[in-house]
């Protein structure tokens, strides 16, 4: 029977106050090529939880991980290499290291034909409402691409909360109560990555101005109540919403405006998107919306919320 991984030596070193002694455990098998600490090693330089961060160096050792056949450190390399978790994303070096890892894994395949079959024109908008401002892309994204968006967020979806302010401990959102999953920069694969870069065209907004690509499930029962999308006291504010719907197998479940009633039917892959302030830069009450309770089935929605500039992604709010 095999013994106790060295990750999880180091963790009993560490836990019983022997520090020095875990990280000299760690160092040596980095030294040694151990993929399990080579990967540790690297989320701890991207985290900065072991010292400052060093995303130069945590690619570095992803690399030599990679190199010696490491599965999930090539994933991880191609990931924040699409992105821009380590400094300016590279879409052309992730998509050559997507390649490498599709010669011998089947997910990576369906990932690369995914993101391939993404590059296409987007649909021709539909204006649905001045006031608020919102157009329509019918079928923005393929039945395909929404699979793929629902199965990669089911995993990380957990129910909505918020803190209460009096005890300071999560409860549940008095407001949207739905389940909810957000790709963080080590979450997003380059379907996904892709996927928010088409999402940026039909708003057309920077990828650089984006929160992170969130994934929200509602069961019967569960809906988002009337709400605007803006942050109140935010200086880098939301300014421009976008839904994508990736299923309409369920009923009830529509996006409502409440101050003017017009009422959006969800349809497997399209998109709405609407501005979120207002000429002067101020939260358009205009844009008060709500997600009307989905009474059977279970409803998937996309949202992505765009800053008025740049936003780190590693950042919230």
């Amino acid at each position: 029977m095999a013994g106790p991984t060295v990750m999880a030596q180091a963790e009993a070193l560490a836990n019983a106050g022997r520090e020095a002694e875990a990280h000299a455990l760690v160092a040596a098998a980095v030294a040694r090529g151990d993929p399990e600490a080579v990967m540790a090693t690297a989320a701890w330089k991207l985290f900065g939880l072991d010292g400052p961060r060093d995303p130069g160096a945590a690619k570095a050792l992803l690399a030599r991980a990679a190199d010696a056949g490491h599965l999930p450190a090539l994933t991880l390399l191609t990931r924040i290499t699409g992105n821009s978790a380590c400094g300016p994303a590279d879409w052309d070096a992730a998509i050559t290291l997507l390649e490498r890892a599709a010669a011998t894994d089947t997910k990576s395949r369906a990932e690369l034909t995914l993101v391939r079959a993404l590059d296409r024109p987007l649909p021709a908008p539909e204006r649905l409402s001045d006031s608020p401002n919102v157009v329509r892309f019918p079928g923005l994204l393929s039945q395909a691409e929404c699979d793929w968006l629902i199965a990669a967020a089911e995993p990380g979806i957990a129910p909505s909360l918020v803190v209460d302010p009096r005890s300071g401990r999560p409860i549940a959102d008095p407001v949207r109560r739905a389940g909810a999953m957000s790709f963080g920069p080590l979450d997003e694969d380059l379907a996904v990555r892709a996927i928010g870069l088409r999402i940026a065209a039909a708003s057309n907004t920077g990828i650089d101005r984006v929160e992170p690509l969130a994934v929200l499930r509602y069961n019967p029962g569960d809906e988002y109540r009337p709400h605007l999308d803006t942050i109140p006291g935010l200086a880098n504010q939301r300014a421009v919403t976008v839904l994508t719907y990736l299923n309409d197998s369920f009923d009830g479940g529509a996006t409502v405006f409440s101050e003017t009633g017009l009422s959006v039917a969800p349809r497997t892959g399209d998109a709405i998107v609407f501005q979120t302030l207002d000429a002067a830069g101020r939260p358009d009450p205009m844009t008060r919306h709500a997600g009307a309770p989905v009474t059977r089935g279970t409803k998937y929605l996309c949202s992505r919320w765009i800053r008025s500039a740049a936003h780190d992604i590693w950042s919230q709010p």
